[in-house]
This record gives C-alpha cells, structure tokens and sequence, in this order.
C-alpha cells in the first residue's frame, strides 16, 4: 500500500485536482483508491459528489473519537474502487482538542495503520494549504510527498516551504516523506511561467514531473458539477493530462508503499 500525500504550503496550485483525478485515474486502473480530505473545506469530498456540509461522521470524528471506526467514515464514490473520508468545518477544532496529548502529530498515521491489512492499493492524502497540525499528520502518515507548483513566483515559495519543513521533520524525528513527484500546474506559455519551470527542472531533476497540467476550464466545470473529469469531460486535455499524471506516479515512488513509521 502506498500513502501520498499531496501538499504545497500555498492555496490554489491544483493540489486537490491532482488528488481526486489522479485517484480516480488510478481506480480506473484497477486499483483501489482512498482518498483522505484533510481540508476544511471539504473541496475532495464536494469533487466527488458529497454535500459535506454538516455530515458526520467525518476525519474530524475519526481522529478525536477512539471509538470511531474507519468503516463508518469511509464513504464510497461513484467511481469503482474509489473511496475517500470527507472533511468539513469540523475539522478547525482538531488542533485544539489534541492539544495536549504526546500523539496529537501522530493521530492520522495511527487511525489509517489498520488499512494496510484492508487491500487498499493507494492512500491519497489532500493536505491544506498551510502549515498547521494537520499538514503534520498528513505528513508522518505519508510515504511519499507529490508536490503541485503552480507556475507562479507564490507557488514557488510554497514549494520552498514544504522542503523546510521536511528537513524539521528529520531533524526532529528523524524521519519523513520522499518527495515522488513535483507537478508543475496552470502552465501558459509566458516567460515567467517558463523560468520557473527552468528553476523546477533544476532543483527537482528526477522527480519533476514530465506532464504539465495546464489551465483547463472542463476540470473547473468538473468540480462544479461534483465529478471527476474523467466522468464529465474524458476526451478533454485535462483527462489527458491527469491521466498522464496518474501513470507517472505508478511508476515512481517506493515499491512497498508502507505507511511512514
């Protein structure tokens, strides 16, 4: 089983289009898929068709509530063998509620251990775009890192932030996640766009992505409409894309997949 998260500690670079088209990609493939929304705005969960909206029970739930069981919080998608535990507004109280307790940065990766004996092929972890508590655990319960950059200078620097607290998680408990993939996203052929893109191939030389994931309106149209885009726009360039996307990360990453720790 392997566990990705997809993290950027800056809002807007597609990391949770990544993380819901690439797990839905990888389902049509035949694996089988969870995907855990660690956002407070539930933007997986709405992706994939769910009003989160006041659902119960959620990743908050599962994380503060011993006798909470993945089961319950595991909701199916209309996508075979794509699962994923949505998030809402609820999920702004963890940090305060485990304030207190030595495990609270571990909580994730002990809650999703039991998943390694259920058959799931992949764990897709969609972080918020911050660092915060919860980037934290997503980032102890990951194996692998996959790491949107929008082609801005923001982006960039959001990237920049990730490797830091990398480094701070080794130091501090001497392990931490393998960056997979560095996806360049919303690329438009202009001169900033292309130098930045020069920066990535530089400081990422294995494991900048060979796709590019451009600016799509039918993967907006997409989530409006709850869907993937492979359900609502499959011919589209951005199915393309994403599906291209999806193949790379099969190929990379470790073999054995096994939850951090």
């Amino acid at each position: 089983m392997r566990s990705v998260a997809f993290i950027n500690e800056k809002g807007g670079t597609c990391k949770t289009t990544l993380c819901v088209n690439i797990g839905a990609a990888l389902a049509q493939r035949g694996r089988r898929v969870l995907i855990v929304d660690l956002d407070t705005q539930g933007h997986a969960g709405k992706s994939l068709g769910l009003d989160v909206r006041g659902l119960r029970p959620t990743i908050q739930d599962l994380l503060t509530g011993p006798s909470v069981a993945l089961a319950e919080v595991i909701r199916a998608t209309a996508i075979p063998r794509l699962s994923v535990i949505p998030a809402n507004k609820d999920l702004a109280a963890f940090p305060l509620m485990v304030a207190a307790e030595p495990d609270r940065a571990e909580r994730l990766r002990q809650r999703l251990a039991p998943l390694a004996q259920e058959g799931w092929d992949f764990i897709l972890l969609d972080a918020p775009p911050s660092l915060s508590l919860v980037t934290e655990n997503a980032m102890l319960a990951a194996s692998e890192l996959v790491i949107p950059v929008a082609l801005t200078y923001l982006a960039l620097d959001g990237c920049a932030e990730v490797l830091g607290s990398l480094e701070r998680l080794r130091a501090e408990r001497g392990r931490a996640p393998e960056v997979t993939m560095v996806v360049p996203a919303l690329y438009r052929r202009t001169q900033l766009a292309d130098e930045i893109l020069a920066k990535l191939r530089e400081r990422f030389p294995t494991a900048l992505a060979r796709t590019l994931l451009g600016f799509s309106v039918k993967i907006d149209e997409a989530q409006s409409h709850g869907k993937t885009i492979f359900e609502y726009a499959p011919r589209s360039s951005g199915a393309r894309a994403l599906a291209a996307l999806a193949e790379e990360l099969l190929q990379r990453g470790s073999a054995a997949g096994a939850l951090a720790g």
